[in-house]
């Protein structure tokens, strides 16, 4: 099995994981999910802005990336698709992108570091993938590998 598929296996059972903590912090109450929505919804929405931003950062998305983001969330998305996404949606996915990742840290840490630490985690596993999947990293996407770096710290 090559790296990548080993990291991809990782990543979905750490998801599966996380989302079983969020389900947890929504049961005792320490997330009002009537008011903020599903904790691990929202969550794996940063994700994939996240991984958006990142597959997007040199003006092309490939097939491979499109095959690894489909691979880790479940979706079936061809490249096409993605780039539609993430041209509709631009303006979301990068307003204060550093901010709102800080936030999330800061909002997750305080019903449960642990957790918040997983976030961490998980979104430069995710990150590792993806910048792997076509074999190629390209100068746009290593600045926003450093970008994501930064926010995360």
């Amino acid at each position: 099995m090559k790296k990548i598929d080993e990291l991809t296996e990782a990543f979905k059972s750490r998801l599966d994981a996380f989302t079983i903590g969020c389900d947890s912090i929504e049961e005792i109450e320490l997330w009002n999910k009537e008011e903020n929505g599903e904790l691990d919804v929202y969550y794996l929405n940063e994700y994939v802005t996240t991984i958006l931003r990142l597959i997007a950062a040199d003006g092309v998305i490939t097939d491979q990336e499109a095959e690894y983001v489909n691979l880790n969330f479940g979706f079936s998305y061809t490249a096409d698709e993605l780039k539609d996404i993430y041209e509709n949606c631009q303006l979301v996915i990068n307003d204060s992108f550093d901010e709102r990742i800080r936030e999330d840290i800061e909002t997750l840490k305080s019903v449960n570091g642990k957790l918040a630490e997983e976030f961490k985690e998980l979104i430069r596993l995710i990150c590792e993938i993806i910048a792997a999947s076509d074999n190629a990293i390209a100068e746009e996407e290593k600045k926003e590998l450093q970008i994501i770096e930064k926010a995360l710290q």
